[in-house]
């Protein structure tokens, strides 16, 4: 639960999946970005966990009860926005109205999301293989529609579910736990906070500077040390997984696994002309 509760805030913030470093990218030499990151950062998660807390979770305590809400809870997310909200809608005046505005609103976040999912991948392809951006976006695109067709042929097998698992919640809390190492004691902190506050309007409290250093990685590396003490094992086994669902959640991992591997052997390629780049130039 805490590693699924981690990732969201996570991927709502796009940290851990190289949106912001893409991003970050284009920033000029004294943006402000303590003020900017501050104002997204509070805005967001005031919407998402305070608001959205305040609404979904006393509204499914008061239809479902306490015994369905714990069921719905280990449901799944597409069970709690797709089936449980609408069965809400559906008990409550004008509901039909605010069951519109939910799917819309669903459909403006997938959007929007998804706008800045795909720029570090379109960027890899402009800058590493100097791909034309147009090329760069269809070529995802295709990509992005036949590698969903699974989460939506056999999505009452388990397989979204396992796919919000794997790439919303445990991917990117590795990868944030690897930024926030690299940037505190690889890049160093204090070459980072002269960074943050160049053209910056306030000064973020000093604390923050030991807390990025010492109590985020602390606690990321104490989080994942839990899981795979306590969860690895039984999420590998797909313990709880149906019979029937079990070769259709395999499937699903080897796609990611080789996935993984390709995106690799991109990167890979990438590094090596880089490095074949720097010898032309040398000579």
């Amino acid at each position: 639960v805490w590693v699924a509760a981690t990732g969201q805030i996570f991927f709502t913030l796009s940290v851990g999946m190289g949106v912001i470093l893409t991003y970050s990218s284009y920033l000029r030499k004294k943006d402000d970005i303590a003020l900017s990151g501050l104002a997204a950062a509070s805005t967001n998660e005031f919407a998402e966990v305070i608001v959205a807390g305040a609404i979904v979770i006393p509204a499914a305590f008061i239809f479902f009860g306490p015994g369905e809400i714990v069921e719905i809870a280990n449901s799944g997310a597409f069970n709690l926005g797709f089936v449980t909200m609408p069965q809400i809608f559906n008990k409550i005046p004008l509901g039909a109205m605010l069951c519109f505005l939910w799917f819309f609103m669903l459909f403006l976040a997938g959007i929007t999301s998804s706008i800045s999912i795909v720029q570090p991948s379109i960027a890899f392809m402009e800058d590493e293989f100097k791909i034309k951006r147009q090329k760069a976006v269809k070529i995802f695109g295709v990509v992005a529609f036949v590698l969903c067709q699974p989460a939506l042929w056999f999505l009452h097998r388990g397989v979204l579910d396992d796919l919000d698992f794997w790439g919303a919640n445990f991917v990117i809390v590795v990868g944030a736990t690897i930024e926030i190492i690299l940037l505190a004691w690889v890049f160093g902190i204090n070459k980072a906070w002269d960074e943050l506050h160049l053209g910056a309007k306030l000064r973020v409290p000093v604390i923050f500077k030991f807390i990025t250093k010492y109590i985020t990685p602390t606690l990321l590396l104490a989080l994942l040390t839990w899981f795979f003490v306590e969860d690895w094992l039984d999420i590998i086994t797909m313990k709880g997984v149906p019979p029937e669902n079990i070769p259709y959640v395999l499937g699903i991992r080897l796609v990611l696994v080789g996935i993984l591997l390709f995106l690799a052997i991109m990167v890979w390629i990438a590094w090596k002309r880089h490095k074949s780049e720097d010898k032309a130039k040398d000579l």
